[in-house]
């Protein structure tokens, strides 16, 4: 049987360092959480899981516009205890059997279904590793998991997401080199979101339909 990974999109941060909500600003015409639940939809994972916090409504309301079968949408109660929270929460929602989980972060509007894909295609070739974006030699986010990690995972605490478990089993670490076809940036601070909306003014980044 071919692995199905499922999409597990991290929006449940408090966005501490922007001022205000980050994931619902506007990046090239659409919310950047709506920019990454659409590249993780038009992906082929099985189904897409999106954690969020103590704005989960609006966050549902902009993400299931359009009726969506592959999407789960789950509310972290605990945003504060950090990322590794909404880990937690989201794991919870995955199916049965599920073959591995991509960690999606929802603060990088420039992830495309594409370099989901590759990743996911990697995978699928040997679903016993971990595999990892790298950007020019860097690695990066988004990260495929395999099903055995799960308990690891789940275990994680603090605002660390996966790393430690990326720590502990860095032999199983395949990366894949997308830096040709992926902007990985993300938005933490009110400069980023200027200089990420000065790049789509520019046309050097295409705004997600």
């Amino acid at each position: 049987m071919e692995p199905f990974p499922e999409g597990l999109v991290l929006a449940a941060g408090l966005s501490s360092r922007m001022g205000r909500q980050k994931l619902l600003l506007d990046v090239g015409g659409a919310p950047m959480v709506v920019r990454v639940v659409r590249a993780a939809l038009a992906s082929s994972l099985r189904r897409v899981v999106v954690v969020g916090g103590p704005c989960t409504d609006l966050v549902e309301t902009l993400v299931s516009a359009r009726t969506e079968p592959r999407l789960t949408v789950t509310v972290n109660p605990n945003p504060e205890q950090g990322m590794s929270s909404s880990l937690r929460a989201g794991l919870a929602c995955l199916s049965p059997g599920a073959s591995g989980v991509m960690v999606i972060l929802g603060d990088q509007p420039f992830l495309t279904s594409d370099v989901i894909d590759r990743l996911i295609a990697a995978f699928r070739s040997d679903s016993d590793k971990i595999v990892v974006p790298s950007v020019m030699g860097r690695r990066s986010n988004p990260v495929l998991f395999p099903a055995d990690l799960f308990p690891d995972l789940a275990r994680t605490r603090g605002d660390v997401g996966g790393r430690f478990v990326l720590k502990r089993n860095a032999r199983r670490i395949v990366r894949i080199e997308v830096g040709d076809t992926y902007d990985d940036s993300d938005v933490d601070t009110p400069q980023d979101l200027k200089r990420l909306t000065r790049k789509v003014r520019s046309g050097t980044e295409d705004a997600i339909s």
